[in-house]
Order: C-alpha cells, then sequence, then structure tokens
C-alpha cells in the first residue's frame, strides 16, 4: 500500500499477470510526487509490515520515477536515518529464517530488531566488535548462496555492504527472547539505520532445511541478482 505526497491518499498497489509490480498502476496514482510505503502485505495471508509514521516510510516513488535497481526492478529506498516497517504478528518467533534482496554500500546499520539488545547481524566497518547480534541464537550468514565466516561488526559489513543487488540470508535464527514486534531497516530504539534498496524479503518463523535455503536463494537469485 502506498501513500502518496501529493495530499496523503492512499491505495493498494497489486501485481501484474507476470506476478511483477504494476508499476503503471503505482506511477499513475503517485503522479508528480514522491510514493511512500505504508503497508507491505504479507503474501501468504498472515500479519503485514506497516508504518502509519509518515517520516519513517520508506520510499519507492521519487519525483514521479520508480525507484529502481541496477537491474531495473522495483526497489523501496530506506533513507538511513528513520525509515523501518514493523509487523506485531510475528508471535515472539522460536525460530526464524529471513531473506533480503537488496544492495547497499552503508557502513553501519541494523537489518532487523525486537527490542532493546535483540537484534540481528550488526554492520558496522573498521569495528572490531565480536557482538555481531545479540539474542539471536548462533545463525548462520549467507550472501548469494555462499556461507560468510564472520566474527565481527566489519566483518559482516564486507560480507554485506557490496554495492551490487544480493541475496543475504540469516539461516536458523533462534530470536526467542524478542517481543512479537519485529523492525525491518532499523535498530529497535534508534539509530543503525538502513541506507540502501530493498527489492524483496521473506520471512520463515520456523526453521529451512539447508535445502530449502538453497533453492529458494536460487530463485531469488534468478529474479534479481544479474
Amino acid at each position: 500500500r502506498v501513500r502518496r505526497s501529493s495530499d496523503n491518499a492512499e491505495q493498494d498497489i497489486g501485481f501484474t499477470v507476470a506476478n511483477a509490480l504494476d508499476s503503471s498502476a503505482l506511477l499513475t496514482f503517485v503522479g508528480a510526487g514522491d510514493g511512500l510505503i505504508t503497508i507491505a502485505y504479507n503474501q501468504t495471508g498472515g500479519t503485514d509490515f506497516t508504518q502509519t509514521t509518515a517520516n519513517s516510510q520508506p520510499k519507492i516513488v521519487s519525483s514521479g520515477s520508480l525507484i529502481t535497481d541496477t537491474n531495473g526492478l522495483a526497489a523501496i529506498q530506506f533513507d538511513g536515518v528513520d525509515d523501518h516497517l514493523l509487523d506485531g504478528g510475528l508471535g515472539t518467533p522460536v525460530d526464524l529464517d529471513s531473506y533480503r534482496v537488496g544492495n547497499t554500500s552503508d557502513t553501519k546499520f541494523i537489518m532487523l530488531s525486537g527490542g532493546t539488545n535483540k537484534y540481528s547481524y550488526t554492520v558496522n566497518n573498521g569495528v572490531s566488535s565480536t557482538t555481531i547480534y545479540d539474542n539471536y541464537g548462533t545463525p548462520s550468514l549467507y550472501v548469494n548462496n555462499v556461507l560468510k565466516s564472520v566474527t565481527t561488526r566489519d566483518d559482516v559489513h564486507t560480507a554485506v555492504s557490496i554495492g551490487t543487488p544480493s541475496v543475504v540470508n540469516h539461516f536458523n535464527a533462534t530470536p526467542n527472547a524478542w517481543g512479537s514486534v519485529v523492525k525491518v531497516g532499523r535498530w529497535w530504539n534508534s539509530g543503525w539505520g538502513y541506507n540502501g534498496l530493498i527489492q524483496e524479503f521473506i520471512f520463515y518463523n520456523a526453521d529451512n532445511t539447508d535445502a530449502d535455503r538453497s533453492a529458494i536463494t536460487t530463485l531469488l537469485m534468478d529474479k534479481y541478482v544479474p
């Protein structure tokens, strides 16, 4: 669901018969202004990721033009300050596998958080801290189907901030101390905002098998990664 900046009207935007974003309908609705995300609908019928605060809504249309990545496909732009989305219905997940298609060269951000001292992999360029996540179990980090060996926040930065479209997978995380609300794009309180693009994200509140992980990543790479 998108809000247009000209008059703050909102409209659901669907998909074409080819299961692509209906960019024509989106651009017609938004007009010459900006289009900002208010709801990212759960495609399986569960709870949605939402943002009701205007200044925290990530952008998908800028001055009448669709935001795209280098692969030519639509992308959501997070500003690195306060843009984020929230899901209040994950139900304190015991297991969580996440897949993010995005592009960033950001030097400092946390992609997922579930409360103070409850966060996923931490990107921080040049920082040797080995606290790379908190209350997140012992997940594995994959980028474009390649397992990454990361022990410091700088290692995580090197792995994920590569400046090209990529699929980042947090595999077999166990955020069982998190609350029911999960934020995408920022740390829980403030700061650590994500500055970059997201084209698709998928969450499973159950562990995938390694074969599932590989197959899901391959499908996403075939679509998004040049």
